[in-house]
């Protein structure tokens, strides 16, 4: 189920975040992680439990996201890593994208 462009971004302006998450041949460790992750959830700062997304909620609201953390753990001949995107710092919402503080669009 779709999650609207408008809740998202309301959650992510109070400070929620989204993770993404993936699992791969450990083979492949060391390599760019892929570029479509296995799973992504919203969570909502005060709430409990996370709202799972589907790659086209992410894929709405990417271009104000930035990657703020990502990690990677080897398990027997499983690699599984994820990221943590949240809204770029300091900008304004407008229709083409995330524009910083000094009015300059973003480039994704």
């Amino acid at each position: 189920m779709r999650i609207s462009e408008q809740v998202l971004l309301s959650v992510l302006r109070n400070g929620g975040c989204i993770r993404s998450f993936w699992r791969r041949s450990a083979r492949l460790a060391g390599t760019p992680p892929p570029v479509v992750p296995d799973g992504l959830v919203l969570e909502t700062p005060g709430e409990s439990g996370d709202t799972p997304l589907c790659h086209v909620d992410f894929a709405v609201v990417q271009k104000w996201l930035v990657c703020d953390e990502t990690w990677t753990q080897t398990v027997g001949g499983t690699e599984f890593g994820g990221a943590v995107w949240c809204q770029v710092p300091d900008t304004q919402i407008s229709s083409g994208g995330a524009v910083n503080e000094k009015g300059c669009q973003n480039e994704q």
